[in-house]
């Protein structure tokens, strides 16, 4: 999922490959998920909600997600975890931590990136995100962070049928984030669009200090009037007070060219590292050089 972000690294082809990663896993047969929903709601799905498609709308890593409605009419998605998902997922951990010892025993250049921190830190993400009550409970936070902005638009959660393994939503219908002839097809102010979705990711970051951390084009829709949506708030971040303050000198060092500004910035978050402040410096300047005019 990021490294389809990523076509400054890989080929398109790849970058094609990549994406259906993103909402396009192969789904689990329905009939393997019922077991688990009849215990989760305590009767058949098939009696709790209306209209339930056994056709799975989308597909990611973790769960997938089936259109139903309540018995009110009101269309929902069901986001179902998958099932034996959590043995899986631990394998996998176990693999990737042996892999981090690995390359800090093994390989010196590797032990300034703090590998095991880095698998530490992913696999505590990862637990977090099988939590689907937690996504809830993270997407009610942006809704109220957001929630005098009626541009940026959040799903609401019917809390009623949520648990730890089923997380039911509101509807959302947009066009998805990577169409972007459909935008410019159907009179979508892209310009406008970009303004909008930059200055959610800088309130998040810098103000909230609350952001989302899976921020690809499988979790994002657009809406008339040129308003977003984001869903699938697994996966989050947290920013301290003082690294937000220092987010908001470095980009403004940015701004002003500020070389020492910066610099002293990125000493700071260096730590320990053994670093050459001369270089450092004049590599900042052949950064802001380089980029200073670009439109």
């Amino acid at each position: 999922q990021v490294l389809a972000t990523r076509p400054d690294i890989f080929p398109p082809q790849w970058i094609a490959e990549f994406s259906r990663l993103q909402d396009q896993v192969p789904p689990v047969p329905f009939e393997e998920l019922l077991p688990e929903l009849e215990k989760i709601l305590g009767k058949s799905p098939f009696e709790a909600f209306l209209n339930l498609q056994r056709e799975a709308a989308a597909g990611a890593s973790i769960a997938q997600v089936h259109l139903a409605e309540l018995q009110d009419g009101t269309p929902v998605v069901l986001k179902v975890r998958r099932p034996d998902i959590r043995p899986r997922i631990d394998a996998d951990l176990r693999l990737l931590q042996h892999l981090g010892r690995l390359m800090e025993s093994e390989i010196p250049e590797a032990r300034r990136f703090h590998p095991e921190k880095i698998i530490s830190q992913f696999s505590k993400s990862l637990n977090r995100e099988l939590d689907l009550a937690m996504e809830g409970r993270n997407t009610d936070r942006f809704a109220r962070n957001f929630k005098d902005n009626a541009d940026i638009v959040f799903a609401r959660v019917h809390w009623e049928y949520t648990s730890e393994s089923l997380l039911v939503m509101e509807q959302i219908k947009g066009i998805p984030g990577n169409h972007i002839e459909q935008l410019r097809t159907e009179g979508y102010d892209l310009k406008l669009l970009a303004v909008r979705g930059a200055d959610t990711i800088l309130k998040m970051v810098l103000m909230d200090g609350f952001f989302h951390a899976d921020p690809h084009p499988g979790n994002v829709f657009y809406l008339p009037e040129n308003r977003i949506a984001i869903i699938d708030c697994g996966m989050v971040g947290r920013i301290s007070v003082e690294r937000r303050d220092q987010i908001a000198d470095l980009l403004a060092a940015l701004v002003a060219k500020d070389i020492d500004a910066l610099r002293d910035i990125l000493l700071v978050w260096a730590g320990d590292a053994c670093i050459d402040e001369h270089k450092l410096g004049a590599d900042v300047d052949e950064l802001i050089f380089n980029y200073e005019n670009v439109p």
